[in-house]
């Protein structure tokens, strides 16, 4: 079991149920960069445009913007991917638009062959290559553009159908460009000191239960590594030893019988918060029993529309627990 610093990937795929705070996790994860000195991008998969939102900015779009200091975002739109790349591979556009703006081939291409999925991966890949110079490619020279690239991918479901794409588009092709591209995607994936799968989850009965049966399907349908799991929103402990529990206990005793509605009102919600505290433990050994894998809590913060700061607060909290 590796619990090597996420930081030391190049490529990050923050993978998860909808609603578990992906993008949150995503966007921490590249401040935490930046505040390392290193250079990173958020690709966000579907067109998405979530990091606009979280740094209250207007939309970065495919061609992608700088969203803090060292931070740049982009949307990955799969048919301006797919352009992007088939325009690099045929050359000419007339070409481009005569073949593959067909109404027929399109549908083929992007449904039965999984070409959007492909190159949107691809896409990622893309920016791992790029180096400051400008120049990419599967053997670049000169330092990177990014030191770490982290793909805030789609919901379950259709993150495993991006990570498994390449293997897909190799069984389908077998020989020609698109095997050899799908290759490459699919050999980066595959290397365990450049790229990480990380999996965001929350202290609850569904979204735990979706990352153990995710964990299993990454296992057994794709060659890549699994750094570990985050788990998001969780109520902190209310006491930070036993001595701090008894003196709940006489405070406890203390309010109930003295009256004061205030105070049976500050009991209940400390109990409320004591439940909630039990539940997300007994969450996190069932996942701790189905994943061999190092575990991050990130806390639950009192402010529902997070800030930079916010951000950048749970960003310095994405280190294993030892």
């Amino acid at each position: 079991m590796s619990s090597r610093d996420l930081l030391d990937r190049r490529v990050l795929v923050v993978l998860g149920k909808g609603g578990v705070g992906k993008s949150v996790v995503s966007a921490a994860l590249g401040l935490r960069a930046t505040a390392a000195g290193k250079r990173a991008v958020i690709a966000e998969a579907d067109g998405a445009e979530s990091m606009s939102t979280l740094f209250d900015r207007g939309a970065v779009g495919y061609e992608g913007a700088e969203i803090a200091p060292g931070l740049d975002a982009m949307s990955i739109s799969p048919s301006q991917a797919v352009e992007e790349y088939l325009l690099r591979m045929l050359k000419f556009r007339l070409l481009y638009e005569v073949v593959f703006r067909n109404r027929y081939i399109e549908p083929f291409m992007n449904g039965v062959m999984g070409l959007s999925d492909l190159i949107t991966i691809g896409k990622v890949m893309d920016l791992e290559w790029s180096r400051a110079d400008g120049s990419h490619g599967p053997d670049p020279k000169g330092p990177p553009k990014y030191d770490l690239v982290i793909l805030d991918s789609p919901s379950t479901g259709h993150g495993l159908s991006l990570l498994g794409a390449p293997q897909a588009m190799m069984d389908i092709t077998r020989v020609g460009p698109l095997y050899g591209n799908a290759k490459l995607i699919r050999d980066l994936l595959a290397d365990r000191a450049r790229v990480s799968v990380l999996l965001v989850t929350l202290a609850e009965e569904m979204p735990v239960n979706e990352t153990i049966e995710l964990y299993a399907k990454l296992r057994e349908t794709v060659d890549i590594d699994v750094a570990g799991v985050v788990v998001n929103g969780v109520r902190p402990k209310l006491f930070a030893d036993e001595e701090s529990a008894v003196h709940w206990d006489e405070l406890r005793a203390a309010a109930l019988t003295s009256g004061d509605e205030r105070a049976a009102a500050a009991v209940a919600d400390g109990e409320r918060a004591i439940r909630e505290r039990e539940r997300a433990e007994e969450y996190i050994a069932r996942l701790q029993s189905a994943i061999p894998l190092p575990i991050i809590e990130v806390p639950l913060l009192a402010q529902r529309d997070l800030d930079v700061r916010a951000l950048t607060e749970i960003g310095a909290g994405l280190e294993w627990n030892s």
